[in-house]
């Protein structure tokens, strides 16, 4: 049963809300395979453009890495910096989630939310 563009929209919505609202996290945002922010939640202003650009590049460039060491299936991306975190999981039709923390943010439950959300954010994408 296909799901409405509302509901789907509205559904998207809600997760990232959700992700937002765990302690130090700063962004969740979803991007499309073009690098274009498609949803995202945020508590300052940022450059969503330079967001979706940045994320594409940095997924890409872990998935090739990962092939050149024989490791295929990319899940997760985390690039732990400074002032926080970034943290990347791929989905359906080439989306990647996007969540930005600063340096309170907690590594494992972020994790653990991430593994989580997934599969209903690839639930509500569609194949």
């Amino acid at each position: 049963m296909a799901i409405s563009r509302a509901d789907r929209n509205q559904g998207i919505e809600r997760i990232l809300s959700d992700l937002s609202a765990l302690r130090g996290v700063t962004t969740a945002a979803l991007v499309d395979a073009d690098g274009l922010v498609t949803h995202i939640r945020r508590d300052f202003e940022m450059d969503s453009d330079a967001l979706g650009a940045a994320a594409q590049i940095m997924f890409t460039s872990a998935r090739r890495a990962a092939s050149q060491v024989n490791q295929e299936d990319t899940r997760l991306v985390l690039s732990e910096n400074a002032q926080g975190l970034v943290i990347l999981a791929p989905l359906n039709k080439d989306f990647v989630l996007v969540l930005v923390a600063d340096s309170t943010g907690m590594l494992g439950t972020i994790r653990f939310e991430i593994r989580e959300t997934v599969v209903e954010l690839n639930n509500l994408l569609g194949r």
